[in-house]
């Protein structure tokens, strides 16, 4: 019984570590609210010259072409959704990936990797923090873009969505949690998240049909394929754009999808507390902590 009761106590302190940190980092970011509102608003402008080609080389929003490998012809509606979870994949690699990084930054990782608690429900905090933030930044933009080019959606299976949405989330804390191991031990991660955003934003099918990949590689298209589904916005998008895209053909059921991304996420999950705690005791060990 006294177990029991202290393993709840402790838990309760744990997850006030997140909430505090969680606090913490919201407040920094939106002392700086025109950084919040150029992230909100944006990617829709970094999305709108490929509408604009888009529509310039089809002569509308609907193409046959793409209907063949997408099954659903409205390729604005598809980008719309694509660039609107890309948010999270971005959050994923540049906000809790560098989370450690900003706290060297501004001088205080010393004090926050010495702090009694357990580090892993200070990255929980931010990655909740990021989550709230990137969350705001997707409904801005979907809404948005939207206004501005129409999204054409089924409503009535947007819960389902969400669904999907949450897991895709959880499959991403533990890639942020991977690359905070990663970035602590070896410090400059610029090339590092600069490679990784750019072979996503090839292998997932963000703005094109992942059908494509096949279509324009050949026999060099399946392996990059096969890659891509091993990430989890591959099979978040497929299940979103099956429920909210009329006609879209997906790739792979929604119910692999959601099997997929319930397995993967605690697979990355375990993966990445692991790592940090890792990496967390090494540099600790060599004394390389707060080297810059």
């Amino acid at each position: 019984m006294k177990l029991s009761k202290d393993f709840i106590r402790s838990l309760i302190l744990d997850l006030k570590v997140s909430t505090s940190t969680a606090k913490k980092e919201l407040l920094i970011n939106f002392r700086y609210s025109l950084w919040v509102i150029f992230w909100a608003v944006m990617p829709v402008f970094w999305l709108t010259p490929m509408i604009f080609q888009g529509e310039a080389l089809i002569g509308g929003r609907s193409s046959s072409s793409f209907a063949t490998l997408a099954g659903n012809a409205d390729f604005i509606t598809f980008n719309i959704i694509g660039s609107s979870l890309y948010a999270y994949v971005m959050s994923a690699l540049w906000g809790m990936g560098l989370s450690l990084r900003r706290e060297q930054w501004s001088g205080t990782l010393e004090t926050v990797m010495v702090s009694p608690c357990n580090k892993f429900f200070i990255l929980l905090g931010k990655a909740i923090s990021d989550s709230v933030l990137t969350t705001f930044y997707a409904i801005v933009q979907f809404i948005l873009a939207s206004l501005l080019f129409g999204a054409r959606i089924k409503l009535e299976n947007l819960t389902y969505a969400i669904l999907v949405l949450l897991l895709m989330v959880f499959a991403l804390y533990g890639v942020g949690f991977l690359l905070s191991g990663i970035i602590l031990m070896y410090k400059e991660p610029g090339a590092l998240l600069n490679f990784v955003n750019t072979f996503i934003s090839i292998i997932c099918p963000v703005n094109y049909p992942l059908k494509a990949l096949v279509f324009v590689f050949e026999s060099l298209g399946y392996y990059l394929l096969l890659i891509g589904l091993l990430f989890p916005l591959t099979p978040a998008l497929e299940a979103i754009r099956t429920f909210l895209l009329p006609s879209f053909d997906p790739l792979i059921s929604t119910t692999l999808a959601l099997f997929y991304l319930i397995v993967v996420s605690i697979i990355l999950l375990i993966a990445g507390t692991f790592l940090f705690n890792y990496v967390e005791k090494r540099v600790r060990r060599s004394g390389v902590l707060g080297t810059y």
